[in-house]
C-alpha cells in the first residue's frame, strides 16, 4: 500500500508540474499588430504602381487600386511593414515561433481575384512602374511564384476586413529572411481597391497582426 500511495503521490507531483509547465509555455504566445499611426507604430510603406503613369510615384495616395487593365495599364500595389523584428517592446524577437499572421486591408471596391506574393527584392517609397523594369512579376526572381494568399474581395457596405494568410512568409523573415514586403497582383481586369497607411481613419489603415512564442533565453 505505501508503495501504490508513493507512486500516486508521484503521479500527481508530475501531472501538476507537467501541467505548470504547460501553461507557463502557453502563458509565452503573444500577440502584436502593426498600423500605421497605431500605438507609435510608423513602418507602414505602400505604393501603387501604374504602367499608364510608368514614371510616376504614387506612395501618398489614401487608396490604391490592383487591376490588370486600369484604364488601359496594369497597376499593382506593394506594402511592406518595416521594423517589425528586433528586441525591445512591440517587435518580433528573433527566431520565434510564428503560429499565426494576417495582413488586413478594408477594401472597398470588388474585382476580380487578387494574389498576394512575397517579394524577393527591395523596392523603395519613391518605386514607379518603370523603376521596377515594367512592373513586378511573380516568376520566383522578383516575386515568389508562389501566392501567399489571395481573395475574391468580397465587399459588403463601404468597405469590408479583407484578411490575407502571411505566416509562412512573417515566419521566414523571423529566421532571418529579409523583409521586402509583399506585392498585390491582380488577376483580371476589375480593379480591386483599398485604403493605404495614408487614410484618415486609422482603423482602416492595412494592419499585420501576429501571434508568436518568443524564443527561450
Amino acid at each position: 500500500m505505501k508503495t501504490l500511495s508513493l507512486a500516486l503521490s508521484l503521479s500527481l507531483v508530475f501531472a501538476a508540474t507537467a501541467g505548470k509547465k504547460n501553461n507557463e509555455a502557453a502563458g509565452d504566445k503573444q500577440s502584436i499588430s502593426f498600423q500605421q499611426g497605431a500605438n507609435g507604430y510608423t513602418g507602414t510603406v505602400d505604393v501603387e504602381i501604374w504602367a499608364v503613369a510608368p514614371n510616376t510615384c504614387l506612395e501618398g495616395n489614401p487608396n490604391a487600386s490592383s487591376d490588370a487593365d486600369n484604364d488601359g495599364g496594369e497597376s499593382q500595389i506593394l506594402i511592406r511593414f518595416e521594423d517589425i523584428i528586433g528586441d525591445g517592446p512591440r517587435r518580433i524577437p528573433p527566431h520565434s515561433a510564428v503560429h499565426s499572421a494576417r495582413l488586413v486591408v478594408s477594401a472597398f471596391d470588388p474585382g476580380t481575384p487578387v494574389h498576394l506574393h512575397r517579394m524577393l527584392v527591395p523596392w523603395k517609397r519613391t518605386a514607379t512602374w518603370n523603376s521596377l523594369v515594367a512592373g513586378i512579376t511573380a516568376n520566383g526572381l522578383e516575386a515568389s511564384a508562389q501566392k501567399d494568399s489571395f481573395t475574391f474581395g468580397k465587399i459588403s457596405a463601404s468597405s469590408s476586413d479583407i484578411v490575407f494568410e502571411v505566416t509562412d512568409t512573417v515566419q521566414a523573415w523571423v529566421n532571418g529572411t529579409a523583409n521586402h514586403g509583399w506585392v498585390f497582383i491582380n488577376t483580371g481586369p476589375n480593379g480591386w481597391d483599398f485604403y493605404t497607411s495614408e487614410f484618415e481613419d486609422i482603423k482602416q489603415r492595412p494592419r499585420l497582426t501576429v501571434e508568436f512564442t518568443p524564443p527561450k533565453k
